[in-house]
């Protein structure tokens, strides 16, 4: 989603501070957006190609969710801040063509049921969901004619036999995992084609700030970011260290 050079990494020093905090608030939501769908495409589609034994699914689960509940946080957390963005100018909205705010509303929708579970619980057990939600994808496996497997992974209690679902209708399959679904408390977001929406508000949110970086004559200031450090340390006489 974003280059190396990415003039969302070349922020520089002199802008100002809560511009900055908005704009790396912007990219670290992009960049776990990123890192965490690949890193669920990845599972999801080894689990279709290669299922779990039925003492492996939990710990295969786990990761899946992790990943796609950090990718629900990371998208509402980049509409957030990309619509209140300080400064930011929007284009008309085109007809035929849904607002991000429109696109984003069911991630918004996911993460209260997540981030409220106790106080929806009844509503949650009136639609038969899961405490994690579930997910639904489709992995290829036959490239002519493209077949694939249409899978589901509800974690938690199950109170009957789980249905197998309608099969969705599409017409193109970004190979080899697509249309990865979450639902959760009657609410559900396509994780496979938010990206795009993403996407084009990135592209957009760049060109706007490399047009006001050149206005303001910063483009050539001095810019840094993302730092690690560390130095020996060694306990003073007497200090307690516990293990």
């Amino acid at each position: 989603m974003l280059e190396e050079d990415s003039i969302l990494r070349q922020v520089p020093a002199a802008i100002n501070p809560k511009q900055a905090l908005f704009i790396d608030g912007i990219r670290h939501a992009a960049e776990i957006i990123t890192l965490a769908y690949e890193r669920l495409r990845g599972t999801l589609t080894e689990m279709a190609l290669n299922p779990p034994s039925t003492s492996e699914i939990p710990k295969v689960s786990t990761r899946a969710f992790l990943d796609a509940w950090a990718m629900i946080d990371a998208i509402d957390r980049f509409r957030m801040l990309y619509l209140q963005m300080p400064g930011i100018s929007f284009s008309q909205s085109e007809e035929g063509i849904e607002t991000l705010e429109k696109v984003l509303t069911p991630f918004r929708n996911l993460r209260n049921v997540a981030d409220h579970i106790a106080q929806r619980a009844d509503f949650i057990v009136s639609r038969g969901s899961a405490a994690l939600g579930s997910l639904s994808w489709l992995t290829g496996f036959k490239v002519d004619p493209i077949t694939a497997w249409y899978c589901t992974l509800r974690p938690g209690t199950l109170r009957k036999q789980p249905e197998l679902g309608k099969e969705p209708l599409v017409s193109t399959l970004d190979w080899p995992t697509d249309r990865i679904i979450m639902v959760a408390g009657g609410h559900e977001g396509n994780l496979s084609s938010v990206r795009s929406h993403i996407q084009v508000r990135v592209n957009h949110f760049e060109g706007q700030l490399k047009e006001a970086f050149t206005k303001l004559n910063l483009q050539d200031s001095p810019a840094a970011s993302d730092v690690f450090t560390r130095q020996a340390f060694s306990p003073t006489p007497g200090q307690i260290i516990k293990e």
